[in-house]
């Protein structure tokens, strides 16, 4: 996971004083079945009065009633959120829901402990999916693995019958041109022999490609999958000039215009499965690659000198790793303190390594490169010593 705006939020409510309350639990289905998601929170909450009170003495628990306070009475999911996460600290807090279910539990510690919303964001995907038949195309937003179909609006060219209009059946095809009267983008005919059938479809798949792009991959910025049958897949990629159509994950397939819900959440899954062996086999790539070029460790005391140094580029952590340690905000490695020893480090190297522009990734342990509860690939090689 890469600095986000979300993770940018933790490290500057990290920066704050501490110590902060770590809460996390899962989230009913339903709204309408809320009884089970409040008496857990509660629960957590007490639990984390009781921790609070009797580790940490000096801290006032009325700092963080106030915060929590702000969920006693709203709704704590939205109705397709599985997990929630809360941070709070004296002077403020934060809170996430997730795609993903999360386990129960509060942790105490004076740094927000980020790893568990790392796993639950981890290998979820947002992105568009492009229905295109021959003559008809539909818009899929998928947000967190979820799809949802868009209502696209009246003037959108959602059939060749929309997107050509009177010009149907004119023979040729259209060139994209700039700079006409209305400085929008223009069309002419190249009086091409090509039969008016294919001509239109031709025409038809290059007024789809702008819309798209121009209405939604050039705002959003999320690949866009495109679902048509070999044929139509070649044509429309010739044409394509939209760089955020992907060119890893494609389904050459007819597209189903008319599917259920259950059929559209099925096809989503196949294509978010398609992205995922796609990014394993990118973590796979590139760990090999710096292993030959002596930029891996597993060797704790490396990582916390590089973490402390900005050198981690990737930093990869098995789920539900947790090793004694912490790197104070002066940074200084302890291992032998109190604190140390209730501390998670790989908490504190996921939150150096974000905060000098790296990469962190908590996966289970079958998905780590290696062996281990923890490695990086490090922007630099290891001394030999």
């Amino acid at each position: 996971m890469a600095l986000t705006e979300e993770l940018k939020d933790i490290l500057k409510l990290k920066d704050s004083p501490g110590p902060f309350i770590s809460l996390f639990m899962p989230l009913s289905s339903s709204l309408h079945d809320v009884s089970a998601d409040r008496t857990q929170f509660n629960s957590l909450v007490t639990e984390a009065k009781r921790e609070l009170t009797q580790n940490y003495t000096a801290s006032d628990w009325s700092l963080y009633a106030r915060e929590l306070e702000k969920f006693a009475h709203d709704p704590l999911g939205n109705g397709t959120a599985r997990g929630l996460a809360i941070f709070v600290g004296p002077k403020g807090g934060l809170h996430f829901r997730v795609a993903q279910p999360l386990s129960s539990r509060i942790s105490i510690a004076d740094k927000p402990e980020i790893l568990p919303l790392i796993a639950a964001r981890e290998l979820t995907f947002s992105y568009d999916i492009l229905l295109l038949g021959k003559d008809v195309f539909h818009l899929v937003k998928v947000v967190d693995n979820k799809p949802e179909l868009v209502e696209l609006p009246d003037d959108a060219p959602k059939t060749l019958q929309d997107a050509l209009g009177s010009e149907l059946g004119s023979r040729g095809h259209w060139q994209r041109s700039t700079g006409g009267d209305n400085g929008g983008t223009q069309y002419s005919g190249t009086g091409s022999l090509d039969t008016a059938e294919n001509a239109d479809r031709r025409n038809f798949f290059m007024v789809v490609d702008e819309y798209v792009f121009k209405n939604y991959s050039n705002l959003d910025r999320q690949p866009l999958v495109l679902v048509t049958d070999a044929k139509n897949q070649g044509n429309f990629r010739k044409l394509s000039q939209n760089p955020y159509l992907s060119k890893d994950v494609q389904l050459a397939q007819v597209a189903n215009l008319n599917g259920s819900v259950k059929e559209l959440q099925l096809l989503t899954t196949s294509i978010t499965d398609k992205f995922k062996k796609a990014e394993m086999e990118t973590f796979e790539h590139k760990y090999e690659k710096a292993a030959g070029s002596k930029r891996t460790t597993t060797d704790l005391s490396v990582l916390m000198e590089g973490a402390i140094a900005g050198q981690i580029e990737i930093l990869f952590v098995r789920a539900g790793a947790s090793s004694p340690g912490r790197i104070s905000d002066q940074l200084q490695i302890d291992t032998t303190s109190v604190l140390s020893h209730d501390n998670n480090v790989y908490n504190d190297l996921a939150l150096l390594t974000i905060s000098h522009g790296g990469e962190v990734h908590v996966l289970p342990a079958e998905q780590i490169p290696v062996e281990a509860d923890a490695t990086a690939i490090l922007r630099s090689s290891v001394a030999a010593g």
